[in-house]
């Protein structure tokens, strides 16, 4: 589920391109395009939450490189955009990595939360971001500032599937806004039925403070990615922003939610983590396939 989430997320913004692109000729089609492939990204954050939901926050949140994969193949037969070497290479190392950590998958056991020590984790490094960022604006060291801001959006990222495991939980609906509703309300709190079952989950997940945690996190993030571009080039951005992503909900699961890895599935994280390094370094115009 994480595979396809992040997949199609990254090709639905790939997507979002080729509809603005299109637009310049067909401004009908390129709007509808462009319509279709936003719905798409909304479509797939749902998808990464009910994998959150059902496995540990650590590999989902290292399966975030996985969907580059899948953009270079549909950047290459879509957008008719060549591929090189290292970034096929990518491909197949995490085809490989994925099947590992299914082989190794255990069955998945109730999220132990340092709830405090998560917080202390996202402010903590908050704080001593934007303490650097200061400095390098003092400093006057712009060369430096987009991959810093790559660096930081990164990590608001990487917090992401961090609070929606908290969303997702027992904590996390304890505290939903909607449980006075939910226990008050008759129709949802004794039916059976499926409708009224599938709201009551959808409101327990998304309407309790850790789900407006994350949503903020994911509009903050994209803002400053944004901001990054202007900075700095793409090439060396986006390595930044997407090695992070990788590497922080790994070290969130561990740590703050204690999860525990096995061998076969540390292997297949730095694998998934090299791969984003081959995709998305600085490509050769000889080596295209």
């Amino acid at each position: 589920m994480a595979f396809i989430g992040y997949s199609l997320h990254n090709i639905a913004q790939a997507s979002q391109k080729i509809g603005l692109g299109v637009a310049k000729k067909n401004k009908g089609q390129g709007i509808s395009i462009w319509i279709t492939a936003t719905l798409s990204t909304s479509i797939a954050v749902f998808i990464i939450l009910y994998a959150v939901s059902i496995g540990n926050v650590s590999i989902v949140g290292a399966m975030s490189g996985s969907g580059l994969a899948s953009l270079t193949l549909y950047t290459r037969f879509v957008m008719k955009e060549k591929i090189t070497k290292q970034g096929l290479i990518g491909v197949l190392i995490v085809m490989g990595a994925t099947g590992l950590i299914g082989a190794a998958a255990n069955k998945v056991k109730p999220p132990i939360i340092s709830i405090r020590l998560l917080f202390f984790f996202l402010i903590g490094l908050s704080v001593v971001f934007i303490m650097v960022w200061f400095l390098l604006r003092l400093r006057q060291l712009n060369k430096s500032l987009g991959i810093f801001l790559g660096i930081f959006a990164g990590i608001l990222g990487g917090f992401i599937p961090l609070f929606q495991k908290v969303s997702t939980s027992k904590l996390g609906k304890a505290h939903s806004l909607a449980a006075g509703l939910i226990k008050n309300s008759k129709l949802m709190a004794d039916n059976d039925d499926l409708f009224p079952q599938l709201l009551r989950k959808i409101l327990e997940i998304l309407a309790n403070p850790y789900a407006l945690i994350w949503i903020v996190l994911s509009i903050i993030s994209m803002i400053i990615l944004q901001f990054a571009y202007t900075k700095d080039k793409a090439i060396r951005v986006i390595p930044a922003f997407s090695a992070i992503t990788v590497i922080l909900p790994v070290i969130g699961g561990v740590f703050c939610f204690h999860e525990s890895l096995s061998v076969l599935q540390w292997v297949s994280i730095f694998s998934i983590l090299s791969e984003v390094v081959l995709i998305t370094i600085k490509p050769s115009a000889k080596k295209s396939v």
